[in-house]
């Protein structure tokens, strides 16, 4: 077979025998992972054969300005706002009072609710590495912490993502932390995509443990409607992403057969890095560091219920509180969870009996620090941004 020009042979390709009894083996060295990226982009899929952000994505990107201007996306915010309003209209909320106790706010306490929030991104950069280490990219070379493996780096990809994801609905922000990897670190951009899935797994097995264990101390056992439609929204989400990862590991023949052939190096390259990415060895660290995350999300309601007076809330309800609405932004059909969230902290918190006004104090400032300063942040990240 003849060379690529500008593209050296690395070592023998995949074996017939070995993609028959499945899906394609890891590439064997960096080298030869890039030649199968190359050989890929040299041959593409037509667009019309891919899913139209994935496409796009693999040929040079997209436009967060387009995708957030389209009539889906823009939608998606009238949606959000709709149902706020709809809420504060049927609990007959005094905005005026809200407005007054937002005012009185302990700042030096709301500004620790920031620190802790931004401190979480190189926790969750190094959680990504790890994955990414376990799944067999290169991050650990003196140019790949240069250029895109170092924590600085990857914590610019994950806010870059985060601003997406709050921007334009159904998660682009995840396929767009992939697309800047690639770019970036000219690697397989379905395998990034596969990391990022891997931790999506991880992150929800964790809260929701988190969730149920919060709730049985808060409410004892007694269980009302909305924390029972609370635990049976974790349980749906848990339950898709183990089978998920399950059928992946134990069905990949089977689901290879069923999809088309134009996607199966796409899939194989997914799974791939799903699967990789949960290396038993590093199970612990990954879960110990997902542990830290989600209970920083919870210091961070806690800075902003305290410096609203306190309410008399136990720190075991004010996790629940934060986990509860953190497992809403995984609802993909609204913008950063824009809309259910607010509703999620609000419902919640008066169920604990804190009063109306107040409850929709903390779900406004809260919003405030986890979803609007990552539009503004993230605008000026991605405006002036060298890797996007």
């Amino acid at each position: 077979m003849k060379s690529r020009p500008g593209v050296a042979n690395s070592g023998p390709l995949p074996r017939p025998e070995d993609t028959d009894r499945g899906l394609p083996r890891p590439a064997e060295s960096p080298a030869l992972e890039q030649l199968i990226e190359q050989a890929a982009e040299a041959a593409p899929l037509p667009d019309t054969e891919l899913p139209e952000d994935v496409a796009e994505m693999r040929t040079g990107g997209f436009s967060l300005r387009d995708k957030f201007f389209n009539l889906k996306s823009l939608a998606s915010f009238g949606v959000a706002f709709a149902l706020i309003g709809l809420v504060i209209w049927r609990a007959n909320i005094n905005l005026t009072e809200t407005w007054v106790q937002m005012k009185a706010i302990n700042v030096p306490l709301y500004l620790a609710g920031f620190v802790v929030f931004y401190a979480l991104f190189p926790v969750r950069a190094l959680r990504w590495r790890i994955v990414l280490r376990n799944a067999g990219f290169e991050v650990d070379t003196p140019q790949a912490r240069q250029r895109w493996s170092g924590i600085p780096q990857l914590s610019e990809f994950l806010g870059l993502s985060w601003f997406a994801n709050c921007v334009v609905p159904a998660k682009l922000g995840d396929a767009y932390r992939g697309y800047l990897l690639k770019k970036n670190g000219n690697v397989s951009f379905s395998r990034s995509l596969g990391t990022i899935f891997a931790e999506r797994i991880i992150d929800m097995l964790v809260l929701f443990g988190m969730l149920v264990i919060s709730g049985l101390l808060v409410f004892r056992g007694q269980l009302n409607r909305t924390t029972e439609g609370l635990f049976l929204i974790g349980i749906l989400l848990t339950v898709v992403l183990v089978v998920g990862l399950m059928s992946m590991r134990y069905l990949s023949p089977l689901i290879r057969r069923a999809i088309p052939a134009r996607f199966h190096d796409f899939y194989a390259r997914f799974e791939e890095g799903t699967l990789a990415s949960f290396r038993t060895s590093q199970l612990p660290i990954l879960l110990l560091l997902t542990v830290v995350v989600w209970l920083g999300e919870a210091m961070r309601l806690f800075f902003v219920i305290e410096a609203l007076g306190g309410f008399d809330l136990s720190l075991a309800a004010i996790i629940f509180v934060a986990l509860a609405s953190s497992l809403l932004t995984a609802v993909p059909g609204l913008p950063g969870g824009i809309g259910l969230v607010e509703i999620g902290i609000f419902g919640v918190m008066t169920l604990f009996g804190v009063a109306d006004t107040s409850s929709t104090a903390v779900a406004l400032l809260d919003r405030v620090i986890n979803y609007w300063s990552i539009v503004a942040f993230g605008l000026i990240l991605y405006i002036f941004s060298k890797r996007k």
